[in-house]
């Protein structure tokens, strides 16, 4: 945790232990510690970079402004904002990635989360 910039308290540390014995029966692999992680790095990186700096910055991707960044829309902003050009498969592989609720887009949250883990 403290590797990944996130500085846990005792306390913190503590709640962590019981939730891996009552949920994960003791142990944890990789999948359970970013699920574990997940909320918590979100909470860091939205403190670190700001919020507002964050929101305009799915704004950019979020171009129809629903709240959601869809296929069409990762693809028009990778290559309007970033210059790149993905072939169709490796696009939808990125949002395959992110998208995870599984509900084909990339919510507030999960753009967020794709920041603090890369």
């Amino acid at each position: 945790m403290r590797t990944m910039g996130y500085m846990p308290t005792e306390m913190e540390l503590l709640e962590i232990i019981q939730q891996i014995k009552m949920r994960l029966g003791g142990l944890m692999d990789f999948d359970d510690f970013c699920e574990l992680m997940g909320p918590r790095m979100m909470v860091e990186t939205t403190d670190m970079l700001g919020l507002k700096e964050l929101k305009s910055s799915f704004c950019q991707f979020d171009a129809d402004g629903d709240g959601k960044i869809s296929l069409d829309e990762m693809k028009e902003a990778l290559k309007t904002l970033l210059g790149e050009k993905l072939k169709k498969g490796e696009l939808e592989e990125i949002l395959k990635e992110l998208d995870l609720n599984g509900d084909g887009t990339v919510d507030f949250d999960e753009f967020v989360m794709m920041l603090s883990v890369r």
